[in-house]
C-alpha cells in the first residue's frame, strides 16, 4: 500500500511538471504610508485538487525527485508571463532558493535578453531569497548576488528575524528589502517584546538605508502598530489575499491606512493634548453570561493576551486579568470542587476596573492608572465611547504612549 502511495505521489508530481499545470497567485505589497501598491509577490500553486497544491509540498517533491531546477524555472516563467503587463512601475518579487541562484543555468534564465522578450527591466525584478537551503559559502554567494545587483536586479531577504541563519544572510548580502517573518508580526499589538525588537530593526534599517516589509498582517491592530513604529511597507490577508488576478486594493483598506497616518501626524503635532482613544486597542470582549471555560479558551488561544473585558448590552461591566483568572482556577483545583469552569464570568471578574472615556487626555489616564492599588497597576484600562465599550490599553501601551510624548 505504501509503495502504491509513493508511486501515486511521484506520478502526480511528474504530471504537474510535464503538463505545466501550476498557477501563480499574486499578493500585493503596499506602502503603509499612503496605501499604494509598490509590487506583487508571485506565489506558486499546484492544481487545486492535488495533494501538491501548496508550494512547500510541491518543492518537497521536487527535492525528492531531484527536479528543483526544472520546477523553479517553470514557476519563474509562469510568473513573469502572467505579470508582464503589470510590472514596470511595480516590482515583481520572485522567491528564489539560495541554492538555485548559484546554478549556472539560472543565469541563462535571467539574462537581460530573456527579460527583454517580455519588455521587462531587471530593475523591476526582486529576488526574494528564501532559506530553504543552508548557505555554506557566503563569500561565493555574495559574489553571485553582487553580479545580479550590478545588472539592476534587487534583493530581498525573506523571514528576517527567524533565527541566526537569517540574520547572517542579512549582514552578508545587504539586501534592498528585509521581509520580517510573520511570526514576529503576529499579535505584535499585544506583545511589547516583539514591538521593541521590531523598533530595533527599524532603527537599524533607517541607519543603513534598507527597507522593511512586514509580512502576514492579519488585523487592524497589527497594521496600526506597524504604522506607529514607522514600518514602510507591508503585505498580508488584512490588506489583500493572494489572487490569480491583479485587482485594485480595497478602498476601505487604503482609507484605513491614510486615516492611521493622519492620526499619527496629528498626534505628533499635538503631543500635549493626546486623547486616550487614539491609542485604543480593539480587543474581543466576552458577555457576562458566558462561563470561565470561554475565558480559558481565549487566554490559551493567545498567550500574549493578559486581560479580557466582560460586557453586557455593549457596555463594559468588568475585567478579568490572566494572573487572577488562573489563581481562581488553581484554588478551585486545590479544593477539588471542579466548578470553576462552569461559573459565570461576573462571579469572579473585577467589577470596578479603571474605565475612561476615549476623549480623556492621555496624561490624565496615565496618572489615574499609576495611582491604582499596587496589585492593579498593571491591569488593562478599559476605554469607552460615550459609555459604550470601545477597547483597551494595556499598561505597556500607556508607557509607550507616554514615552512618545516625551520624545516628541
Amino acid at each position: 500500500m505504501l509503495k502504491k502511495l509513493n508511486q501515486d505521489y511521484r506520478n502526480e508530481f511528474f504530471g504537474i511538471l510535464l503538463n505545466k499545470s501550476i498557477s501563480t497567485n499574486f499578493q500585493p505589497i503596499i506602502s503603509l504610508v499612503n496605501g499604494e501598491i509598490i509590487g506583487y509577490e508571485a506565489l506558486t500553486r499546484g492544481p487545486e485538487d492535488s495533494p501538491l497544491h501548496y508550494p512547500d509540498r510541491l518543492f518537497e517533491a521536487a527535492k525528492r525527485y531531484n527536479k528543483v531546477w526544472e520546477l523553479d524555472l517553470l514557476c519563474r516563467i509562469t510568473a513573469i508571463e502572467r505579470a508582464k503587463d503589470v510590472i514596470g512601475d511595480k516590482f515583481l518579487f520572485i522567491n528564489i532558493d539560495a541554492d538555485i541562484i548559484k546554478d549556472p543555468e539560472f543565469k541563462k534564465g535571467f539574462t537581460k535578453e530573456y527579460l527583454k522578450a517580455y519588455n521587462i527591466s531587471p530593475k523591476s525584478i526582486i529576488f526574494e531569497i528564501t532559506e530553504h537551503t543552508a548557505i555554506t559559502d557566503y563569500k561565493s554567494f555574495k559574489n553571485v548576488i553582487e553580479n545580479y545587483r550590478s545588472q539592476g536586479y534587487r534583493v530581498a531577504v525573506d523571514d528576517a528575524g527567524d533565527g541566526y541563519a537569517g540574520l547572517r544572510m542579512l549582514s552578508e548580502i545587504r539586501p534592498n528589502f528585509i521581509k520580517i517573518d510573520m511570526e514576529l508580526i503576529r499579535n505584535i499589538d499585544k506583545d511589547m517584546l516583539k514591538r521593541e525588537l521590531l523598533k530595533s530593526i527599524q532603527r537599524f534599517v533607517e541607519a543603513t538605508n534598507l527597507k522593511i516589509i512586514a509580512e502576514g498582517i492579519e488585523t487592524y491592530d497589527e497594521l496600526r502598530t506597524l504604522i506607529d513604529i514607522g514600518i514602510e511597507y507591508g503585505q498580508g490577508y488584512y490588506i489583500q489575499r493572494p489572487s490569480p488576478s491583479f485587482i485594485k486594493l480595497n478602498e476601505d483598506v487604503m482609507e484605513t491606512i491614510i486615516k492611521i497616518n493622519n492620526t499619527k501626524s496629528l498626534l505628533r503635532a499635538n503631543s500635549r493634548n493626546l486623547r486616550i482613544g487614539d491609542y485604543c486597542r480593539m480587543d474581543k470582549a466576552l458577555q457576562d453570561f458566558e462561563t470561565a471555560s470561554k475565558a480559558d479558551e481565549l487566554f490559551k488561544a493567545n498567550t500574549n493576551l493578559q486581560g479580557i473585558v466582560v460586557m453586557k448590552d455593549q457596555k463594559a461591566v468588568g475585567l478579568i486579568m490572566r494572573n487572577q483568572f488562573y489563581q481562581h482556577l488553581s484554588a478551585d483545583k486545590e479544593k477539588e470542587e471542579g466548578t470553576f469552569y462552569s461559573s459565570n464570568l461576573h462571579e469572579f471578574m473585577d467589577s470596578n476596573p479603571l474605565m475612561v472615556e476615549a476623549e480623556e487626555l492621555l496624561s490624565n489616564v496615565c496618572r489615574r492608572a499609576l495611582s491604582r492599588d499596587e496589585n492593579q497597576v498593571y491591569d488593562y484600562v478599559i476605554i469607552n465611547d460615550r459609555g459604550y465599550y470601545k477597547g483597551v490599553i494595556p499598561f505597556g501601551g500607556l508607557m509607550d504612549a507616554l514615552l512618545g510624548i516625551i520624545n516628541y
